[in-house]
This record gives structure tokens, sequence and C-alpha cells, in this order.
């Protein structure tokens, strides 16, 4: 496991990347994260091994995430991308998320959308 989230400068996710409260500063890969019994994501294993290798969990001790956790997820593909360069039901991961979210926000550049 290594430390913390991994942040840039260019909004660059092409991962599924779920931030959350823990005791320490740690990213556990998906294929752990999801099968942990003291976690909420054993859903996720029925998306296979793709999806799994394009989720991981960031943890780390801070107050306001005893009360809130953050999903951040891949941006969509233009057309015919969203469903080819993608190894993995994208749509139902999201839903599966969307399902359990109580609030979404969808950020979006308008500098480039197709």
């Amino acid at each position: 496991m290594s430390l913390g989230a991994h942040i840039g400068p260019e909004p660059t996710t092409d991962r599924f990347v779920v931030v959350m409260h823990g005791p320490d500063e740690r990213s556990i890969p998906g294929n752990t994260v999801a099968v942990q019994a003291d976690m909420p994501f054993n859903g996720l294993t029925t998306f296979g091994t793709s999806f799994l290798s394009k989720f991981e969990c960031s943890q780390m001790p801070h107050p306001l995430l005893e009360h809130i956790t953050f999903v951040d997820t891949p941006g969509v593909l233009s057309g015919e991308k969203q469903r080819t360069q993608r190894s993995y039901d994208f749509t139902g991961v999201t839903s599966w998320f969307a399902a359990k979210s109580d609030l979404i926000l969808l950020l979006f550049d308008p500098h480039k959308l197709d």
C-alpha cells in the first residue's frame, strides 16, 4: 500500500478513487477494498477484475472524512470512445455508486466539450 491520494495539476483521473476516513494515510487497491468485510464496496466485485484494477481507496485521518466519503470518477469519454475504450461496465459502476450517494456533483470543462 502506498501513502495518500495521488494528486496532479490537471484532471487526469482514469479510475474510480474513494477518499474516506482511515487510521492513517494509505492507498488500498480496488481488488483488496472490494472484499474487505468492514468496507461498503463488496458489491463491486460483480464488475470484474478489469474494473477493480481501475478502483482504489485513499484513506486519511481527517475529521471531515469521519462524516463524508468522496468518490472521484473517471471523466465521460466522447461518443463511441465511452463504450469501446473501457474494459468494464462504466455505466453500471457509475449507477452502483449513484444509488448509494446522497449528493452528486457534476463538473465539466465547457471548453473541452465534443
